[in-house]
Order: structure tokens, then sequence, then C-alpha cells
């Protein structure tokens, strides 16, 4: 059988604190032409009669009157039946539930019995218009099970979130994180008060804290607003916006312990500003490229579409269009903290990206910065930071010995003066190729600058190393550079020698080899000319 709506085929009257009912079902007509008729609930609080009459026919005598769709701060009830029976029962927000979370009661109905329904209801405010049905007790312990499953597994993902981005906050300090963090936390503060969770488990019961948390909303909901799409560099009237409504939610706060009958209503109309300013700036910044925005404005479309529902109802503009309009709404609640999670893990990816290739564009400039632009191996300054590093590794120890060679590359000039300056070049390339292959195995390269080139290498190799510069000058000899060479010092990096001391070595026997081989070249053309 389909719920009995006792609203639609009853009648509401104003009721007058301490009120009596009725005594019995036979006093019940006079009583009620005594009361003033009103067409609906208002929602700013107060004391109403609901009368209705129902039949029973049936078999079945249990049934379940279920008041929803509202906090009732206190709810009574009489049922009046035709064969002079009497019914009570109390319930609503302050009194002990029958089924937990909501304020259904079970009441016994004999067939072909006819009854008249009284219920009662005070409260300092109403949050929707309060819907009265008849259910059957199978139907309605099922919808109970239902709906509180939703509330606690909603509240439950909430925390959770909440809880995950306020330690993303101790790790990494966006702000943002510790925006979002509190917005869903305060969220779930809310709602859980909403659906008297509190309430059932710690017996706390006061209306007058209810709406707090939703003023705090649009506060954390805005600052996060802001620094999420960084409204103060791209928008600053979005971001002026978003901090005037932050202000007037704050200061606007104490109205929901000091002015309980209006505190829906003000926090609806601030949370609806919040969710429409939202979803402007976010299409915004989803239009300038910023594309964590597309799951920031899924949030905000999945918290739009039950909070169009549920907002005008709250406000007495429209009836409510579904039923348990507020589960709906902290269904859609959950689904926009989702998607703001996913939008913040955008955003942490779009910013790991922007950092990867900062950190490579940087890496590039230091392997410019590090390279002679014509042989490709390192220059002065790189040379200079492998002396460093060097002297470093000796301090601590763990460095092995190793020796110095000061190049440089003899007849430069007249090749550049008799062959051109493309052949010179092609000179310093082919002698910076054979300085990389001699140091492949073990050691590193430099160019110095013009016809100075230096090598920094295990001690161990100081063979090889000379073997292989005396191939490497007869090989430019055979690459038809007649009137080059290399000369070359090497000096033995001892414990106690600094790097501008082994340089000043290496140079120094780099002279004395070129001069070496000048000699040698003067005595040959002698010998050769006496020859001649």
């Amino acid at each position: 059988m389909a719920p009995v709506d006792l609203v639609q085929g009853g009648r509401w009257y104003q009721a007058t604190p301490q009120q009596p009912f009725p005594a019995d079902r036979a006093s019940l007509p006079a009583w009620l032409l005594q009361q003033q008729p009103v067409q609906r609930v208002d929602l700013f609080g107060g004391g109403y009669w609901l009368h209705a009459r129902l039949r029973h026919d049936g078999m079945s005598t249990r049934w379940v009157i279920d008041p929803h769709n509202t906090i009732i701060d206190q709810l009574e009830l009489r049922l009046y039946g035709s064969d002079g029976s009497v019914q009570q029962w109390r319930s609503g927000y302050r009194a002990p539930h029958e089924f937990a979370l909501h304020y259904g009661v079970t009441v016994r109905l004999a067939p072909g019995v006819l009854y008249d329904v009284l219920l009662r209801l005070d409260s300092p405010y109403y949050a929707s218009a309060p819907h009265v049905e008849l259910v059957e007790p199978d139907a309605y312990q099922r919808k109970v099970t239902r709906e509180n499953a939703l509330v606690l597994a909603a509240l439950g993902a909430l925390a959770a979130l909440g809880a995950f981005f306020l330690l993303l906050y101790g790790l990494a300090r966006q702000r943002s994180h510790l925006y979002f963090a509190c917005q869903t936390l305060v969220a779930c503060w809310g709602w859980a008060l909403t659906f008297q969770v509190p309430a059932e488990l710690f017996g706390w019961h006061d209306l007058r804290w209810h709406y707090l948390p939703f003023f705090l909303a649009p506060v954390f909901g805005s600052l996060f607003c802001v620094e999420f799409l960084e409204l103060k560099r791209h928008q600053q009237r979005c971001a002026a916006a978003f901090r005037g409504l932050a202000l007037v939610s704050a200061a606007l706060s104490p109205l929901s312990v000091l002015a309980v009958a209006y505190a829906h209503a003000l926090a609806t109309v601030l949370i609806a500003l919040w969710i429409n300013l939202a979803l402007f700036c976010g299409l915004r910044a989803w239009r300038r490229g910023y594309r964590p925005a597309r799951f920031f404005v899924l949030a905000f479309l999945s918290l739009f579409a039950p909070a169009a529902i549920i907002l005008p109802g709250n406000l007495d503009l429209v009836p409510d269009l579904v039923a348990n309009a507020e589960l709906w709404t902290l269904l859609g609640s959950v689904c926009e903290a989702l998607l703001q999670a996913f939008a913040l893990a955008d955003r942490i990816r779009s910013m790991t990206a922007e950092k990867d290739l900062y950190v490579a564009r940087l890496d590039q400039a230091l392997k410019v910065a590090h390279t002679d632009v014509l042989t490709g191996i390192g220059n002065r300054f790189a040379f200079g930071r492998a002396l460093e590093q060097a002297q470093q590794a000796r301090h601590q120890g763990t460095l092995e010995p190793q020796v110095l060679l000061a190049i440089d590359l003899d007849g430069l000039k007249r090749v550049n003066d008799r062959h051109g300056h493309q052949q010179g070049d092609e000179l310093l390339k082919q002698t910076a190729d054979g300085l990389v292959a001699l140091t492949a195995s073990a050691g590193a390269c430099f160019r110095l600058g013009g016809d100075e080139f230096a090598l920094l290498a295990p001690a161990e190799d100081e063979t090889r190393l000379r073997a292989g510069l005396a191939a490497l000058d007869a090989h430019l000899r055979a690459a038809g550079f007649d009137d080059s060479g290399l000369s070359y010092g090497l000096a033995h990096w001892a414990d106690e020698t600094d790097p501008q001391t082994l340089l000043q070595q290496a140079d120094q026997r780099m002279y004395d080899h070129k001069l070496r081989r000048k000699r040698e070249r003067g005595a040959g053309e002698s010998t050769l000319a006496a020859a001649l």
C-alpha cells in the first residue's frame, strides 16, 4: 500500500502555548471550532496542530505515522477512534526515538474504525514544510535502514576527506588544502546536526547551534575558491566578492544562536550566493585554460542540482519537489567534496608538471652555462665547479688520487691565419673529440678558452693519458693540421695541494713541454737544412 499523505487530507491550525488536547473524540468537533486555521506552517517557527481523518478497512493493525522532512523540536500525537479508544505518543527532536534518526511512531488501527489524527508540532524553526504520512511498518523500516545507511556513509566520507586534506596541509602547507579540509569538516558537522546524529549518540539537544556550521561553510568555501582558482591573480573582482561574502557570513554567524528562527533563511541565502558565485568564477577559470577548474565546476554543479531543490523550499518560495530533500543535498555535498578532491589532485598534477618543466629548463640552462658552445665539452665555469667538488671530496676522504693536465693546442693561430677560422674551429672540435674519448672511461675534459684545455682524471691513468695525448697529437697532424700539436703539463693532486696551486704547477709544466717541443722542432729543421 502506498503511503497516505495526512497533510493533503488534513488541516493546519495555529497552536497556543500550553494548549491541551481534547479529552475524547466527542469533544473534538467543538475544540476544532475554537482553533484558528492556517494555510501552512510558518518556517520561522511556532506551534501548530494538524487534524486529519482516516479509516482503516484492511486486516493489518500495525502502522507507522511518519512526520518528516524537517526538524521538529517537540511532537505529540493523539488518535481518537470511533470505538472510543484514545492513543497517544510523543516524539520529536528532544524525545526518545522508536526509529533511529527518524520521528516515526508505531500506531494500532483496528479494522473498520474511523480515526481522528491530531498532531501537535512545536519548534523554534522549520527548515522545510513538515510532511506527515501513514506508512506500512515493513516499508518504513526499509526506508529508515536505507536512509540511515546513506546518511552515515555520507558523513563518514566527508569526515575522511576533511581529515585527509588536513593531513595534506600539514605536509605540504598548501592553503587550498586547509580551506577545503575546513569546508568539508564544517559540512560534516552541520549535516550531522541536521540528521540528529549527536542527539542520538550523545544526547546533545540544542537547536541553537544547528545552523552555525552552515554560516561557516561559505566562509571557508569562499577562501577555498579564492585560493584554488587563483582569483587574486586572474579575477580580482571575484576575489573581492568572495572575501566580502566570507566576512558577511562570519559576521552573521552569531545569529544562528541569537536568532534561531531566522538562521535557516539567512544561511540559505548565503549558501546560495556562494554556490552561484563559485560556478561563475569556476566557468571563467575553465575558459581561460585552467584545467583543474573542470572538476571544480562539476563539483559545484553536483551541489547546485539538489540545492536548487531544497534552498527555495527552505525559504518557503516553492513546495518541496522531492521527499527528504535534505538527504539529497547531503549526497550532493559528498559528490561535491569528492570532485573537489579530484580538482585538488589535478591541481597538484599541474603544479608537478610545471615544476618538472621548470626543473628541465633549469637543467638545460645549467647545462648551457657549463658547456662550451663550440666543442660541447665543459667550459671554464664547469672546470671551476669540478675543482671545488674534487676539493670537497678530498677533505671528506672520498676521492681517489687525481691528476690535472693543462693542455695547450699549438698552432691554432697559424691555422686560423692560413686556412680561416672555420678550419680552426674544426681543429678545436677534433681536439675536443679526442679528449672526450680519452676520458670516456674515467675523468672529465674542459675547454678553458681559446686554445686551452684541461683534464681531470684518476692518477692511475697517467700512463694511458700520456700515451693517448701523444696519439691525439699524431692524429691531428695526420688529419692535415701539420702546424698543430698538443703541449701539456701534468700535476698530481697531493693532500695538501689546493686547486689554484695545482693548476699553476700543471701550467708551468705545460709551458716547459711547449718549449721542449719548440727546441726539438728547431733542431730538427736545422738538421734537415744541413742535410739538404
